[in-house]
Order: structure tokens, then sequence, then C-alpha cells
């Protein structure tokens, strides 16, 4: 007597919903936990067909699996959780897992039932499914935009190349414009440095002093012109040095 009272403590006070059945399907049995699930008393449930507390379009599928079980023994649903959708009293559905068990007892079966409400799980999975939706969503944006990225870099980069390329082409025509122009400039400078020089050898002595201070003028000019040419031609080594350096800045961007 007292284990039986332990027992039904026991099982009124249960977190999981407990319910039992008999063959026909009718409740014999149900604890707080169950009741409290489906919104029913258990006044209102007991003796009632299990039928009512399932969505009509599952209630003969139920039917069919212990009709099944009880002709065949084929075991489809005693013993083997499985996830239904429960039907409250105010007609609400909600998804729980039913896991059935099998007892014999005083000569007749009894088959009872262990219920866990799935509700929070399956909130849990659908954030879980809209976080991850969400989450690839965000990825595939960012994937756009690297690629978006990626596609202006690649343009930045072709129109840098294209860039040198031209500063290249016009360095070196910078450069032999200074190099034809040194040379074009040296020659005749020579010739008039030479001529400059045999007037003063061989007309100076004998004719005007004022030839020499002219001569000396002529010498003074052609040396002022020589150091421009020289200058030119400094610059022409510095543009052939960038020249150089761009040529390495293009081949390290194109590698």
């Amino acid at each position: 007597m007292e284990n039986a009272v332990l027992l039904k403590a026991i099982i009124d006070n249960a977190i999981e919903g407990l319910i039992t059945i008999d063959d026909l399907g009718k409740i014999e049995a149900i604890n707080p936990s169950a009741c409290k699930l489906f919104d029913y008393t258990e006044n209102e449930l007991l003796g009632k067909n299990i039928s009512m507390l399932i969505p009509a379009n599952d209630t003969s599928k139920h039917d069919d699996y212990l009709n099944r079980y009880k002709q065949t023994g084929h075991i489809s649903v005693i013993g083997i959780g499985r996830e239904l959708i429960g039907l409250k009293k105010n007609g609400k559905q909600f998804p729980f897992r039913l896991g059935v068990s099998e007892v014999k007892y005083a000569g007749r079966t009894v088959y009872a039932g262990f219920i866990h409400d799935l509700t929070r799980e399956k909130q849990s999975e659908v954030l879980l499914q809209d976080y991850a939706s969400q989450l690839e969503e965000q990825v595939q944006k960012r994937t756009v935009s690297l690629q978006e990225t990626a596609k202006i870099l690649q343009q930045t980069k072709e129109e840098l190349s294209l860039s040198l390329e031209k500063e290249k082409e016009l360095g070196k025509l910078k450069s032999r414009f200074v190099s034809i122009a040194s040379h074009e400039f040296r020659t005749p400078l020579s010739l008039v440095l030479l001529s400059a020089s045999l007037i003063e050898h061989h007309v100076v002595p004998h004719q005007n002093p004022n030839i020499k201070k002219h001569l000396s003028k002529i010498n003074h000019a052609i040396l002022n012109i020589t150091a421009i040419l020289n200058d030119f031609l400094s610059l022409e080594k510095s543009i052939l040095s960038s020249a150089i350096s761009m040529s390495v800045l293009d081949k390290e961007i194109t590698d």
C-alpha cells in the first residue's frame, strides 16, 4: 500500500507527461503534467479516446498503429519514440515526443505513453535556422562585396600598369630628346669655341683690344651653355633611373 502511494506521488509530480490507455485507446490515467500540457482537467480526459488529443489527420494513423501491433505484433509504435503533433483544448497544436510502453497487468494490456513537449526545441531549431540563413546571407553579401573589391583592384592595377607604361614611354622620349639636343648643341659649340680660340690666337695681338673683350664674352657664354647641357645630361640620368624604378614596380604589381 505504501509503495502504491509512493508510486502515485512520483507519477503525479513527474515533470514529463504520463498517460495510460487501454487496448481500445481509452484514457485510464493521466498525470497533472500531461493535463497541463493539453490544457484539460483529469476528469475531462478519463474514459475518453486518446484521439481527442491528436489532430484529426493523425488520429487514424495512431489507431492503425495499435491495431497492427495487436494483430501482427509488428512494433511500429511500442518501444519507439516518435514525434507527433498534440491538440490542446483550445485547438492549438504543438509538437511533442511520444514514447509508448506495453504493460501487461492482471490479465489485460495497458499502454503507457510518456510525453515530452518539443515546443522550445522546435522554436530553438527555427531560431537556429533563421540565424544560419542570416549568416549565410551575410556571407554571400560579403563574398559579393569582396568580389567587387577584387574587380576594382584588378581594374586599378591595369590602369596603373597602363599609366606606368605611358610614363616609361614619356621618360624614354625625354631622355632621347635630351641626348639628341645635347649632341646637336655640343658640336656647333665646339666649333664656335675653336673659332674663338683661333681668332684670339691670330687676330687679338694685331687688332683692336676690344676684340679680346668680346672673345671673352663668347667663351663665357659657351661655358654657360655647356653647363646647361650638363644639367640636361644629369636630368637624362635621373629620368633613366626613374624609368628603371617604374619598370621594377610595374613588374612587382604584375606579379
